[in-house]
């Protein structure tokens, strides 16, 4: 199969160390190519857009001349404060899609706000158009304070929802998403599947490598991770608070915080302004190959989230290939790939003393911890691997593609 895979507004996938959306974009692409797929990647980074059919290789396309029509409506725009509704972008998009795929079956696409080129460029080239939702933009830019007023917002909503409602079918990262888009976004659940993130992690390490399938290590220190962003959203300091008081208590622990992100700094400062320099260890963003080793020498995963809607991040599937037992917020039945008191706890979001009651939980029951996470990478080995999400997003594609071609014969 021919696969137009398009990220209008992309992370950047060029260049390691990746974040979550890029190492999604990376090992999906990968895995289908695996599976003798034929993929063709383009996206806009850096304020231009570039194409790979090998994730190794980048070349950057260049960008069609803004004609009269687009400059007058721009000075228009720009001297009345009209509202933008990026069609002008999107129409560009479409027509480097087009003048540089020339076969595809199917154009898969991941949503970006106010981002519609891809549904352009598959109703000009008559092909089904798949879109992956992992995450509500409005609520992103909301969190970071970047949220359209008046008009602007009411046409952006507007837009965003007609490019949802024109793709022939979409495909949610986690159930939580599944509901934002028919409970927000008024889109029929039968137009939409649910296919959860991979990890690599399970390629990296093995069983008889992971601390929670060690014996004998009731008297040593606790190791608890954190990996992800530094963002308001993420809980980060409500994390170092927890462990704070779990070290008051008396409990022998250390916190390795992996990644980075806007309140990165400001978490350090907040952690030397505790007298915690010793106790907690920044390492900032590393590839999976270098917080792999961590994670595996951990027992006690978190993933604090704090006024988000969906709680199945990347971080839940690398803590369960790494074994460990895994501390994350959740309501209203998520996240769904953890079980309580299975392969992990799940507590109220924004909690402090639930989470630290459940941190003191586990590092005084050690055995415990070691089951919750051994029964994790076990469903990890099932469940989680890139291969089974790709695998699961190629056979809804494969359902779409059929469909069209039996519309057609």
């Amino acid at each position: 199969m021919n696969i137009g895979y398009l990220a209008q507004l992309s992370p950047d996938i060029r260049t390691p160390p990746y974040d979550g959306p890029a190492n999604h974009i990376r090992h999906v692409i990968q895995e289908w190519q695996n599976m003798g797929h034929q993929v063709h990647f383009i996206g806009g980074m850096e304020a231009n857009y570039w194409q790979s059919s090998d994730l190794n290789n980048f070349l950057i396309i260049k960008k069609h001349q803004k004609n009269v029509v687009e400059k007058a409506v721009r000075k228009v725009q720009s001297l009345t404060h009209l509202p933008y509704l990026n069609y002008f972008e999107s129409r560009r998009f479409a027509s480097i899609v087009l003048d540089n795929i020339s076969e595809m079956d199917c154009l898969y696409e991941r949503t970006s706000w106010m981002s519609y080129g891809g549904w352009m460029a598959a109703n000009k080239k008559g092909v089904p158009l798949i879109l992956e939702y992992n995450g509500d933009p409005l609520h992103d830019l909301k969190s970071k304070g970047l949220l359209p007023a008046g008009l602007q917002l009411t046409i952006s909503k507007s837009l965003f929802r007609y490019n949802l409602e024109h793709a022939k079918l979409l495909i949610a990262s986690g159930q939580g998403w599944k509901n934002n888009l028919i409970n927000k976004w008024h889109i029929p659940p039968e137009k939409i599947s649910v296919v959860e993130n991979g990890t690599i992690l399970i390629n990296l390490l093995r069983r008889e490598d992971l601390t929670n399938f060690q014996p004998n290590k009731l008297d040593s220190e606790v190791k608890i991770a954190y990996l992800g962003s530094f963002y308001p959203w993420h809980g980060t300091k409500i994390a170092i608070n927890a462990f704070h008081e779990l070290l008051k208590q008396g409990v022998k622990a250390c916190l390795i915080m992996i990644g980075a992100g806007s309140d990165l700094e400001e978490n350090k400062r907040y952690v030397d302004h505790l007298g915690l320099q010793d106790k907690v260890i920044f390492t900032g963003a590393l590839p999976p190959e270098e917080y792999a080793k961590i994670l595996a020498n951990c027992e006690i995963g978190l993933s604090p989230y704090c006024g988000w809607i969906e709680y199945s991040g990347l971080k839940l599937f690398d803590y369960k290939a790494a074994g460990l037992a895994i501390i994350a917020s959740g309501e209203n039945g998520q996240p769904e790939t953890i079980i309580h008191n299975k392969t992990g706890l799940i507590i109220p979001p924004c909690n402090e003393k639930a989470l630290f009651e459940a941190m003191k939980f586990l590092a005084q029951n050690r055995e415990f911890t070691s089951r919750l996470g051994q029964r994790a990478r076990l469903e990890a080995e099932s469940k989680h691997s890139w291969k089974h999400t790709a695998e699961k997003i190629i056979s809804v594609i494969n359902q779409v593609v059929e469909d069209k071609n039996r519309s057609t014969d």
